[in-house]
């Protein structure tokens, strides 16, 4: 690993580095499916067998994707900016979200101690990057950790929806993955040949397949209740969820084996991501009224493609840049007021870390 890594830095000295595209394109069409499943989800379409069947195939790997993504490009370096970033956005989006929903005549249902709704995202964000660090010092050890924590998690509890203590657990082994492998996993996927992509596209769509024919409970997708919501043993939840984190990461694998490296319109819309999830909430929790008594008036597939056109707009004009660099600006500008007073404290830390490694050299060789 450590020759992998000395290749790559000597490979690029004096050159400045590609964006790989491949990362946007993939986040660009995980946002789109997050938009959509949230529009499909004011419907009440676990009911119905037409909308149900895009709802298990977004569900089944759009937020494990997304995580795994995250865990690719994240770094130790700056910490303290990263972990305050998504929590400066949590605590702006729920006050806000609480009294939009206010307005448009809908009981926002809160709770200090639970994330509402898809703010969940924002503090599992913050906790998985304060286990970056430990990561990097400890990859196997954390790896195997991660995975007994995500599968057998759900036996504790007192650990549920509270926190987002039940997703954060469940999600971050694909964080660790991405992590620790993303990259190797990335360049292995898209060296494929069509026959081997053809091949893992059919057992991912047949996983999912099964999960739509057999009405597997939906709340497994969402990763947020314990075993004992469902009624289950802990060999049989265990497996469950070992089942679909089988059917998440092969869906995963499917979209990094066709995601292509062109870098177009849905490049640039992964590019802003951040700024299309803040906001699509306030949109879909707008349109809410309108979509919920959608379907006593039209049939399913009038409906879908409904969602479908409303996913696509707003996901476009959400992915306008002035929103990306107005979130990025209000959210660096918040952080960097609430560190502020710890400022001599970093220095100090800072200029003994610069001291160390001066000293590093004249140290014995271990």
């Amino acid at each position: 690993m450590k020759t992998f890594c000395f290749v790559q830095s000597t490979r690029y000295r004096g050159v400045v580095p590609t964006r790989d595209h491949r990362l946007d394109r993939a986040k660009g069409i995980l946002i789109f499916t997050v938009v959509l499943g949230h529009l499909l989800a004011r419907t009440g379409p676990w009911d119905d067998e037409v909308l149900s069947a895009p709802m298990y195939l977004i569900y089944s790997f759009h937020m494990p994707a997304f995580v795994f993504l995250a865990g690719v490009t994240a770094k130790s370096t700056r910490l303290p900016e990263r972990v305050l970033t998504f929590l400066v956005l949590l605590f702006t989006v729920l006050p806000l979200l609480w009294g939009w929903m206010w307005l448009v005549g809908l009981d926002p249902d809160y709770s200090f101690l639970t994330p509402f709704w898809y703010s969940w995202f924002l503090l599992s964000m913050a906790c998985w990057i304060i286990t970056v660090p430990f990561i990097e010092r400890f990859p196997r050890t954390i790896l195997v950790t991660s995975v007994v924590v995500g599968l057998f998690g759900g036996i504790l509890p007192l650990l549920d929806t509270e926190l987002s203590a039940s997703r954060s657990m469940i999600f971050w082994p694909f964080f660790v993955v991405g992590k620790l492998y993303g990259k190797q996993i990335l360049n292995w996927a898209g060296s494929l040949r069509i026959w081997q992509k053809l091949f893992f596209t059919a057992a991912a769509l047949g996983t999912i397949g099964y999960f739509y024919l057999d009405e597997v409970d939906h709340h497994w997708l969402y990763g947020s209740l314990n075993f004992a919501h469902f009624g289950v043993s802990i060999p049989e939840g265990v497996g469950l969820r070992l089942i679909v984190d089988i059917g998440a990461l092969l869906m995963t694998l499917m979209l990094l084996m066709w995601v292509g490296e062109k870098d177009n319109l849905i490049a640039k819309i992964g590019r802003h991501s951040l700024a299309v999830y803040v906001i699509h909430g306030f949109v879909v929790r707008g349109l809410e009224p309108l979509l919920d008594d959608i379907d006593e008036v039209l049939g399913s597939p009038l409906i879908f493609v409904i969602c479908l056109a409303l996913a696509l707009l707003a996901t476009y004009v959400l992915s306008w840049a002035p929103f990306e660099r107005a979130l990025r600006w209000y959210s660096s500008t918040v952080t960097r007021l609430l560190l502020a007073p710890f400022a001599p404290l970093r220095s100090k830390s800072g200029g003994h870390a610069e001291t160390t490694t001066a000293q590093k050299p004249d140290s014995p060789t271990r």
